[in-house]
Formats: C-alpha cells, structure tokens, sequence
C-alpha cells in the first residue's frame, strides 16, 4: 500500500505489522528490515522500545543495491501495546555531506557491533584492528596509532562511535610553527623594547627639554620655536606640531581681525553699492511712471519691495540670516529690475525646500545677482535671463546663480579663482580698489571672504561659461552642519 506523502528524494519510510509482514511503503521498496531482525540481538532492541540502526553499506547483501542505512523503532501507544514496526531508510548521500563538511579529516562510524557504519567503501584491515582496539570505557577520547591520531565520541542514543583520523604531521606541523613564531616574536619584542627603552631614554630628555623652554619663551611677537642639535624624528614632529598650532593661532588672530574690517567695510559697501542712487533712480522712475499711469497697485507694491530691500539691507542687527530671507531680498529686487526692463528681462528662482533654512552671511548672495544685471549684459541683445537655484544634496548646499550674459574671459575666470584660493585674501581685500568692475570688485571678493570666513574653509566657489558668448553660472556650495539644517515644518 502507497499513500500520498510530501517528496523526500533520499528517504524510504516504511511500516510493518506486529507479525512482521510489511504494510506500507515511502518512495523505494528497499527494505533492510528482515537483514536487521536476522542480526543477533536487534529484536530483542526493538522489543525492549530500543532504537536499532542497521547500515547496507553494500558488503552484507546483493551489490548492485545502492549503500543505505535504516533507523528501526516498534511502534507502542501509551498502554504499551504493540502494533508495529516502522523504518527510515535514507541513502549515504546525507551521511557523505555531513561527514565531509569543511574536510574535517577521514570519518568513520562504528555501531556497538564493532561494524563499520560509514563510509561505505572497505576501510583496510589495521584501521578496523585500530577501531575496534579503542578505549571502550571513555565516551570521548583521542588516541594515537602509528603515523596518525584518533578522536572519536560515542553516543548514549544510538551506541555509534565516531571516529576522526588526521596524520600527525598536519597537526603538529602548525603547533611546532606556532611555537617557534612565537618564541621569536617574544624574544625579538622583549630585546627591541630594551633597546627602545635605553635609546630614548638618552636621546629624548635633552631636547624635550630645550623645547619646554623654547615653548616657554614664546609671546605673540614671537612665536617661533629653535632647538638645535635634535637627531630624534619624534621631538622634531613634535616641535613642528606645536608650530603649526602657534603659526595657526597667530593667522586666526589676523584672519578675526581682518575679518571684522571686511564685515565693516561690507556694511558700508552694501549701501553705496549694492542699493547704488542709480538703481534707486531706476526705481523711483519706474514708480513715477505707474503713478502717471494710474497703476496705484504697481505703485503701491514697487514702493512696498523697496521698503523691504532698504530695511534688510540697513539691519546691522541681523548678521547671521536663512537663505529664504536673503532669496526675499534678491527676489524684491529683480522684480524691481523687471518692471524698469520690462520684457527685456526674466528671471527664475528655485530654492528647495530643505534649504530654505540654511544659515548665511546676510547680503552674500544678492551681490552676485547685481553684478549679473550691471556687466553680464553690456553689449547683448534681449531679452537677459537670470536664474537662481539652491538646493541640498548628499549632505552639502549649493546656491548657482545662472545668466545668458557674454560671460568671462578664461584669464579673468583664472585670476578670480586664484584670488579666491590665495590664503591672504583678506589683507588684498584692504588693497583693492572699491572703483574695479566685476566679480573682481572689492565688493564681491569681500563677500566671497565673508562666506569663506563663515563657513569655516568648508565652502567652494567656482565659476562657469556655458559656452562663448552663451552665459555663465556662479556657484556657491559647502558642507552642511547638523545644526543649520532641519526637517522644515
């Protein structure tokens, strides 16, 4: 009888009456159990509710059968009666995966018969003498016979033993390695470390000592350390690190001075130049204009953006603003540009919404955008495009602002640049003529200072032609702190 059960490829169940005759059948009828019940004592096992394994490892019946091994139980309910008998057989496929895992050495599974369990093919005639020899009162031991060495565990549940038999000179190989590594690694460490201890000890306290007094000696005026005769790399990196924090001092001392000076000049600057009389001309011209025409609402919001312009560029309270207050600003006065230009001129900006909170010098972008309306456009034809964008990616902020003016130059682009990267900007910003046009203007080059001071070294500018003729992009970026931006609400 067959009945529907779930695939197992390598396991044959199979049931047996209490009388012996067979009943059912799993997968292949290939049965050990009539070879198991003829062995001396495996019915006694089973009877006494003894599990009894049974290995056809291909030596004890036909041999064209493939190599097996049989788990037999009888089968009782809780009255202890008996009904049957049932056998899992399952082929030394399984038994081949586990015994070869990580290739542990050869295996061997012995039953308590003295036969051999596994592997299925013959093992010689002194292994069997050597199994069958092996202590027998000790569930887990080791032993060595000849050229190899045995570990081996019997278990309680089923009376197998198996054994592990590796050559002794794959292990005591790598422990004599071991041994002797690390006798030489001990010795070598231990004379090393005297050596250390008696060279440094000779070589280290006269100049540690010159440079304690010649740290000792140093004032603002003078802030160079001298040791002589130093042979020690160790106290030179020493001296040169404590130079560098003292060179690093003195230049942060002048860069807060210079900086205060820029950020005054700035404040002084903003008003003569970023609001210059003519752009208040153009204004109040564009203001009487709508007046004339009696668009009092043109009027009323032309003379509303300027109000804002002048109150935000005249707070001397507010160094420190959000991007979105600065894109206000910029925003007023383009809209301002637009209505004396008219059609002439289109802008865009596009700011997201991350950053809108991102914290900036006041007035630091604005300049850029003025500079594109007053020199981008000289001797283009309408209509003039400018655009602003800013956004946060990756963890860094970025502000371009974009125009389809003549662009630069490839030497202006390059001397720009190198004024930027020059770490005395701020002592040629005091040289720089107020009076000279463009991005090289004292106005822009302090604003680059003010955003470079701002953010610590963390900030880039660079500056982009389209193509000849076809527009530029100014770009500002730098890293973004955890405190300057957050999840907007």
């Amino acid at each position: 009888m067959r009945l529907p059960c779930p695939s197992f490829p390598h396991v044959n169940v199979y049931l047996y009456s209490q009388d012996g005759s067979f009943s059912y059948v799993y997968n292949q009828n290939q049965s050990n159990f009539e070879a198991a019940i003829q062995t001396d004592g495996n019915a006694k096992k089973l009877e006494n509710k003894e599990l009894v394994i049974y290995a056809d490892n291909g030596r004890t019946v036909e041999e064209n059968r493939e190599p097996s091994i049989s788990f037999m139980r009888a089968i009782f309910d809780v009255g202890a009666n008996q009904y049957g008998y049932i056998e899992v057989q399952s082929d030394y496929k399984k038994l081949d995966e586990i015994c070869n895992i990580n290739r542990i050495g050869n295996v061997m599974l012995m039953n308590d018969r003295g036969d051999i369990v596994y592997p299925s093919s013959p093992v010689t005639e002194n292994v069997q003498q050597v199994l069958s020899s092996s202590p027998a009162d000790e569930k887990n031991s080791m032993f060595s016979v000849g050229d190899h060495m045995y570990f081996y565990a019997a278990s309680d549940y089923s009376g197998i033993k198996t054994y592990i038999q590796y050559p002794k000179d794959t292990i005591y190989s790598s422990m004599r390695l071991l041994q002797h590594t690390t006798v030489i690694f001990f010795v070598c460490v231990t004379l090393a470390a005297i050596l250390m201890v008696v060279i440094s000890s000779r070589m280290l306290v006269k100049p540690l000592s010159d440079l304690r007094n010649s740290v000792l000696a140093v004032t603002y005026d003078n802030m160079g350390l001298s040791i002589e005769n130093v042979y020690n790399n160790e106290i030179v990196e020493l001296k040169d690190a404590f130079q560098k924090i003292l060179d690093d001092l003195k230049m942060s001392a002048q860069r807060e001075i210079e900086s205060n000076k820029a950020e005054t000049r700035a404040k002084l600057s903003a008003l003569q130049a970023q609001i210059s009389p003519h752009f208040i001309h153009n204004v109040l011209y564009s203001i009487s204009i709508a007046a004339g025409e009696e668009r009092t609402d043109d009027a009323r919001i032309m003379c509303k953006q300027l109000s804002d312009m002048l109150r935000y560029t005249v707070n001397s309270n507010a160094h420190k603003v959000e991007l979105r207050e600065e894109i206000k600003c910029i925003t007023n006065y383009l809209s301002l540009q637009k209505q004396y230009y008219e059609d002439f001129l289109n802008y865009h900006i596009n700011i997201q919404k991350e950053a809108e909170i991102i914290k900036i010098p006041r007035l630091s972008i604005l300049p850029f955008v003025e500079n594109a309306i007053q020199h981008a456009f000289e001797g283009r034809k309408p209509p003039y495009q400018i655009s602003v964008t800013a956004r946060i990616s990756e963890g860094s902020w970025s502000v371009e602002i974009e125009d389809n003016g003549k662009g630069f130059s490839e030497e202006k682009i390059k001397e720009i640049e190198d004024r930027f990267q020059d770490e005395s900007l701020a002592l040629d910003v005091e040289t720089k003529s107020d009076d000279e046009p463009g991005l090289g203007g004292m106005g822009i080059l302090n604003t680059v200072l003010r955003l470079k001071l701002f953010f610590e070294g963390e900030f880039e500018f660079h500056i982009f032609n389209h193509a000849p003729e076809e527009g530029s992009t100014v770009r500002l970026s730098g890293r973004c702190d955890t405190g300057d931006v957050e999840k907007p609400e």
